[in-house]
């Protein structure tokens, strides 16, 4: 049901007040955009610093409110039921870290769900805003029962503005010209009542986001020594840098100093004929060279083809990948088969031996060892025929230093690669699985987040 600016309403019209509700909250634009709950008490103030929820405090004390980001939208799990009665509003809200106006915007979407379905959403854009930088969204509030309201508003600050609206106050009074990451929700208690017990002030930044990607994509292009180089990849440098800054924001791992080991398992099977012969896996591999400056001590990345089986291909470097598929690939005699992940997953993590004949086997060492965590980005366009012995590998693996991130592309359901999450028997989860319809039609930031942002959460699972 589609509701507009300014509808009110009872949650007990449209929910059942006695389970969790999700409010999906999504921005497009050109900005990096904070959401963030507050939750607040009958005078419309912070009634607990704890339940302001957001990116560097994720869940309120007993996770009445927890908050997830998936892609570029932002997820807030609330449990109506369980709220404290000192609570008697949670405000959503999105506000702009660095430049911007909200009037810049291509869209900004609030949804809400019960379980998997969608049963209300409101959808707006630029036009209906103007030079604020941040927006009140959705209220959900006690009025004798639980009640929704749509308020789709623009607020002239940004988030320190909107938590000295809720009544709170920075932890560092210097704070003022920091981002919005360095603000703590720390309400001054009347001195007759005991102040709440604050959870840890979030860290202040040291730099804002538009700095912090400015130093990485200054780094990495310090890496690229040839003036054509710098042209061709300074573009996706750029863009990838950005999203790095959002995701350690939001994982809470500073991904801008993270070494791993970078690998791409490609798919070779005959489907994927003509994603080699149209020059989208080229111009695929071009915008991964960039990972592999960011994270891989050496600058490269490991590519390994498989189709039944597997082929290890050279390493794709600065020197080789502006024709990787015509010069690399295509010279390499291998030829297209079926689709099995378990060859080639097994190679990269336990190793594989190579050889035959009067001289006999020689061993290759994995790639994945104690050292930096090994990254494995596996790119393919079907389900695989070696379901159990994949599942083997998985398990085996999920105790070691390596994380696979599925790509699914093109229009296969991808059944065995949705039901991963679930996979009984594992150390740790260890895979991440997101499905892109078209690698050519996906823009940097889409491609990149898809790419990393599972990887962030796993390494924050290590910490």
């Amino acid at each position: 049901m589609k509701i507009e600016r300014g509808f009110r309403g009872k949650l007990s019209d449209h929910f059942d007040p006695k389970l969790p509700v999700r409010i999906r909250m999504t921005t497009a634009g050109g900005a990096v955009y904070d959401t963030c709950c507050f939750g607040l008490d009958s005078g419309e103030k912070l009634s607990d610093d704890r339940y302001m929820i957001f990116y560097n405090q994720p869940a309120s004390p007993a996770n009445e409110i927890t908050y997830k980001a998936q892609g570029g939208a932002f997820d807030y799990l609330v449990d109506v039921a369980r709220l404290p009665e000192s609570v008697a509003k949670l405000v959503f809200t999105v506000s702009i870290d660095g430049d911007g106006t909200m009037g810049q915007i291509s869209s900004h979407s609030i949804q809400i769900y019960q379980g998997d379905a969608l049963v209300l959403e409101s959808v707006f854009n630029g036009s209906d805003f103007q030079n604020e930088r941040a927006i009140i969204g959705l209220e959900i509030y006690r009025k004798n029962e639980w009640r929704i309201s749509v308020v789709a508003r623009g607020f002239d600050g940004g988030l320190v503005e909107l938590l000295k609206k809720y009544g709170g106050e920075l932890a560092d009074e210097n704070a003022s010209e920091r981002p919005a990451a360095a603000a703590s929700a720390q309400r001054t208690a009347p001195a007759a009542t005991p102040a709440p017990t604050a959870a840890p002030a979030p860290q202040a930044a040291p730099a804002s986001a538009a700095d912090s990607s400015k130093q990485i994509s200054d780094r990495i292009m310090g890496k690229i020594n040839l003036s054509k180089d710098k042209v061709n990849l300074e573009k996706h440098v750029v863009n990838l840098s950005k999203c790095v800054v959002d995701l350690s924001k939001k994982s809470g791992v500073d991904l801008g100093n993270i070494r791993a080991k970078v690998v791409v398992a490609l798919d070779y099977s005959g489907s994927m004929g003509s994603l080699y012969r149209n020059g989208t896996v080229q111009s695929t591999l071009k915008r991964l060279v960039p990972l592999g400056l960011t994270f891989d001590d050496n600058g490269s990345i490991d590519i390994f083809l498989f189709q039944n089986d597997f082929r290890q291909m050279e390493e794709l470097t600065l020197s080789n990948y502006e024709n990787y598929v015509a010069s690399v690939i295509n010279c390499s005699g291998y030829t297209m088969g079926g689709t099995a992940y378990a060859p080639v997953l097994s190679a990269i993590i336990e190793g594989y031996s190579v050889g035959k004949g009067l001289f006999g086997r020689s061993a290759v060492p994995p790639i994945v060892d104690n050292g930096d965590p090994t990254f494995i980005l596996f790119i393919t366009d079907g389900e695989n025929a070696d379901k159990l012995a994949s599942d083997s590998i998985i398990r085996r693996s999920s105790g070691k230093n390596v994380f696979i991130q599925f790509i699914g592309i093109g229009n296969e359901s991808f059944k065995y690669l949705k039901k991963l999450d679930d996979l009984p028997g594992r150390v740790r989860d260890n895979t991440g699985f997101t499905k892109m319809s078209d690698l050519s039609e996906a823009d940097d930031r889409v491609l990149y987040t898809n790419v990393l942002e599972q990887f962030s959460n796993w390494l924050k699972g290590l910490q």
